[in-house]
């Protein structure tokens, strides 16, 4: 059952956006508004904006922006019936029966939620009926209590295993090919994905399977395969094993970040709670993001060769760019996070973590290795490669105590690695958008921009509008399905807010984004009157110039087919466009 408006209005009347995302990050009033840095990219100016008279936020920066719904979604990954019926039990509000959960529960996400359950059943009992691949846990130091709770299966040597145990549960094919768990072949068939392999979960922050990973029992290549993006997975948004080690690393205050499902496994099992894998990519800045919720300082174990090598110092960088303490703790040659504490043992590895070495020591360190610290050259890639690094740095007394250590460990000049660094760019470049008023002129996504925020405006703006444009006549398409909405509102006679609009659109990531921004837009607007009636006319000349070009083209193809016909009609066309033009 679908939440009905007037429970989501009553919802997000009682949920003060200000008091929801301070709860979060903290919030420093300005004017009328709040202010603070975007948690959802790095910048050094606060650009992330809170208006509680219209119960929105906006970044100026990375573009973020929406109502309350839209903030929980994306800062604690949540669907939107979820936030429902999270600030429903917060605010007091009774949800009807068989709303919310129910509802997701009928959603095709929640479709792919439970195909992934009953798979990774299917997968466990496998394992329970399989000595050959309880036999290969064993051999790598896994025990059944780990098993059990990592939900470890084993995916069956053939190649319609699961699809013939989906028969009977009413799946399509069709739909397990969705969720990734099985190929269509060349005649229209599908078989599955993973055959003849140790099967681990990947599970989120509720525990819900949302993919899977499958290692071979042999040394056959490839030696890992993976469920492919699907509607509930994505492996840059997503952390092997955080849902259990979440409370661990919130109360160690750091996260030890190791690169696969076994080097995550037998350190856990052996006591090191406090860790999380990455799932075959470096760390984006989704899941530093997700990682910050819990600590601010993360220890990366990557195996010593030169691919791990490379993929800390791709982290290193990012982290830094997001604000986060990190350190890289270096492995003996040959061995991973797994093997080295089955060789020595679990307190001998929390010693190496210990151990481990700031950004800059390990990475200076590293170019040392690759690049001639005593010739030229050498100093120049050196600081080539370096500099990147402390830009992303925003402590500035820190930015210029490694600056100085810099200069003394190249022997070069200080001041020379500071004209350097002024010329490296990074981040975001805060956007601004200007009205076509008197003070500036405007493109025309920008007029369209304005016009919305406008009639999110209501009162004469929005009557003016509604009498002097269509919603077909906004080439943006996304701004045109938001302005349809607003036409259809009206039209009911229901009261129009950006916050209210958002909501209407279940919490859509891009319309929230979209609604936010325009009314940014309008916090430098002065004369609004007289820029709807610019904006509003820039809209129209510009459909009408796009509409004249697309005639000449159909007369220049009328003449070359020679239909004289259709050529004077398309001519008599142009023409009287072109007095409406001159008007």
């Amino acid at each position: 059952m679908a939440i009905p408006d007037n429970i989501i209005d009553k919802i997000q009347e009682k949920s003060d956006i200000v008091e929801i995302i301070s709860a979060y990050i903290p919030l420093k009033k300005v004017g009328r508004n709040y202010k603070t840095t975007c948690p959802f990219h790095h910048e050094k100016t606060p650009s992330f904006i809170v208006s509680p008279d219209k119960q929105i936020y906006h970044c100026f920066g990375c573009g973020a922006g929406g109502n309350v719904f839209s903030f929980l979604m994306k800062y604690e990954n949540l669907q939107f019936p979820e936030v429902i019926e999270m600030l429903a039990k917060k605010t007091g509000v009774v949800l009807p029966r068989g709303a919310g959960r129910k509802d997701e529960e009928n959603s095709f996400t929640s479709q792919l939620y439970k195909i992934n359950e009953l798979a990774c059943q299917f997968f466990q009992s496998c394992l329970a009926n399989n000595k050959t691949a309880r036999d290969y846990l064993t051999s790598r130091g896994i025990g059944d209590e780990a098993a059990h709770t990592f939900k470890i299966g084993y995916a069956p040597d053939q190649w319609e295993g699961l699809l013939n145990f989906f028969k009977t549960r009413s799946a399509t094919s069709q739909v397990l090919e969705k969720a990734g768990l099985v190929i269509s072949n060349d005649k229209g068939g599908h078989y599955d994905r993973f055959r003849n392999r140790v099967i681990f979960p990947i599970t989120d922050l509720k525990n819900r399977t949302l993919g899977f990973g499958a290692r071979v029992l042999d040394s056959s290549l490839p030696k890992y395969i993976n469920s492919p993006e699907t509607a509930i997975y994505s492996k840059g948004r997503n952390l092997y094993g955080l849902d259990v080690s979440c409370a661990a690393i919130k109360k160690e205050g750091y996260a030890l970040v190791v690169e696969g499902y076994l080097d995550f496994i037998i350190p856990y099992q052996a006591g090191i709670k406090n860790i999380i894998a990455t799932l075959g990519t470096a760390l984006t800045v989704d899941q530093i993001t997700l990682l910050k919720r819990f600590a601010n300082t993360v220890i990366m174990v990557y195996d010593p060769d030169e691919a791990g090598e490379a993929a800390s110092l791709r982290n290193l960088d990012l982290c830094i760019s997001e604000d986060v303490n990190v350190y890289i703790a270096e492995l003996p040659a040959g061995l991973d996070p797994d093997g080295y504490i089955r060789k020595f043992g679990a307190d001998d590895f929390l010693k190496l973590v210990k151990s481990s070495k700031n950004l800059f020591d390990y990475k200076i360190d590293k170019l040392t290795k690759r690049f001639s610290i005593n010739t030229s050259n050498g100093k120049t890639a050196i600081a080539g490669e370096m500099l990147p690094t402390l830009s992303r740095i925003n402590n500035a007394v820190l930015k210029s105590t490694l600056i100085k250590k810099l200069s003394d460990r190249l022997s070069v000049d200080e001041e020379a690695l500071k004209i350097e660094l002024k010329k490296v760019k990074t981040g975001y470049s805060e956007r601004r958008y200007v009205p076509d008023t008197a003070e500036a002129r405007i493109d025309k996504n920008s007029a369209e921009l304005i016009v919305l925020a406008l009639l999110l405006e209501g009162g004469s703006l929005a009557g003016k509008a509604f009498a002097e444009i269509a919603p077909d006549e906004f080439r943006n398409s996304s701004v045109r399905e938001l302005v349809k909405l607003i036409f259809t509102l009206n039209k009911d006679n229901r009261q129009i807010s950006p916050a209210r609009l958002i909501s209407q659109t279940s919490g859509s990531a891009e319309a929230a984004n979209l609604i936010s921004e325009a009314v940014g837009i309008l916090e430098i607007v002065k004369d609004k009157d007289k820029t709807m009636a610019d904006c509003i006319s820039r809209i129209k000349k510009d459909n009408l110039r796009e509409r004249l070009n697309m005639l000449q083209e159909a007369i220049r193809a009328a003449h070359n087919q020679k239909d004289e016909d259709r050529m004077k009609a398309l001519v008599s066309e142009y023409n009287d466009l072109v007095k409406i033009n001159k008007t």
